[in-house]
């Protein structure tokens, strides 16, 4: 698959999850997504750590840990044993260290690569940073965040997307 495609197909999932949280809001949408996407790591890590097994006959305990740690998670949140809602503010401090990592990340690529890619990647970070610190200390806005961090979300998924489709060269890779 070539990472054209693939980008493309990560950007539409990135759009998905963002109307998703949008929508229904985040808790819940997030326990859905990230079970299911435990669980689908979980299978792959399974199967990676059986080929090395085959292959090199060794069985590595780090896959095997990772593996089952994923696919335990993946597990709990589907059945509504475990919940993202338990470590909110863990998750929200995330979004704001995504956000500012967005900012960085795009002022290195608009002075290196992509001027275009670089400043959607420090819009939407700086948007999402702001959003996260509005949600730890401004009483009553956590109502209003998922809907507006799911549109940015799936923004960030368009804006993915578009850049994917439009890539020109293929020799130098940005790490995403």
């Amino acid at each position: 698959m070539s990472k054209k495609v693939f980008g493309i197909i990560e950007g539409i999932a990135i759009i998905a999850l963002g109307v998703l949280i949008a929508i229904f809001g985040g808790q819940a949408v997030l326990d859905l997504y990230f079970g299911i996407l435990f669980i689908i790591a979980s299978a792959g890590l399974i199967a990676f750590s059986i080929a090395t097994l085959v292959k090199t006959g060794l069985l590595n305990f780090l896959l095997v840990f990772l593996a089952l740690a994923a696919g335990l998670f993946g597990s709990f949140l589907l059945a509504n044993y475990y919940s993202f809602g338990y470590i909110m503010y863990t998750l929200v401090l995330l979004i704001i260290a995504a956000g500012g990592a967005l900012v960085l990340y795009g002022v290195y690529v608009a002075v290196k690569f992509n001027v275009f890619y670089g400043v959607g990647q420090s819009v939407v970070g700086a948007a999402l940073a702001t959003l996260g610190i509005c949600y730890v200390f401004v009483d009553g806005f956590a109502k209003y965040f998922w809907i507006i961090t799911g549109a940015l979300v799936a923004a960030y998924g368009l804006f993915y997307v578009i850049a994917s489709i439009f890539r020109k060269d293929k020799s130098k890779v940005i790490e995403q």
